[in-house]
């Protein structure tokens, strides 16, 4: 008898487990794409797709369409070179048209440099787009 009951005490202590953990994962039907890369944008992000920059650039713009995403669902935009974070922005949106920017003003190096955005789930597909300063 002893024996059913630590098994159903265990499988209690598991349930309740995972119960306490479920809330904290964030699955979302939310999802991005057309991330594109610029220096002007119009209206709604980035017109075309842009994958070398001059360093004398002033702003580098990356846009995505977010789309099936809930209120509030965040967007991250982290700036790299060599691996190094240069910055990251959050952007809060319920769908559409998000944008994250990067003052350059010919305070970065010629070279290979990177921006990945991602969202704010547990099952969204981060998207990073290459791009060099000449």
């Amino acid at each position: 008898m002893k024996k059913i009951n630590l098994k159903a005490l265990a499988v209690v202590v598991l349930f309740g487990a995972v119960c306490y953990m479920f809330p904290a994962c964030n699955v979302s039907t939310a999802n991005l794409s057309d991330v594109k890369l610029c220096s002007e944008k119009s209206g709604d992000g980035c017109s075309s797709d842009v994958s070398a920059f001059p360093v004398s650039t002033a702003t580098l713009y990356c846009s995505a369409v977010l789309k099936n995403a809930p209120s509030g669902t965040k967007v991250t935009f982290e700036w790299k070179h060599d691996g190094k974070e240069l910055g990251h922005a959050d952007v809060e949106s319920a769908g559409g048209s998000v944008i994250g920017n990067m003052s350059i003003n010919g305070a970065l190096e010629p070279g290979k440099y990177s921006v990945t955005v991602k969202l704010n789930s547990d099952n969204s597909t981060p998207i990073t787009k290459q791009f060099t300063l000449e």
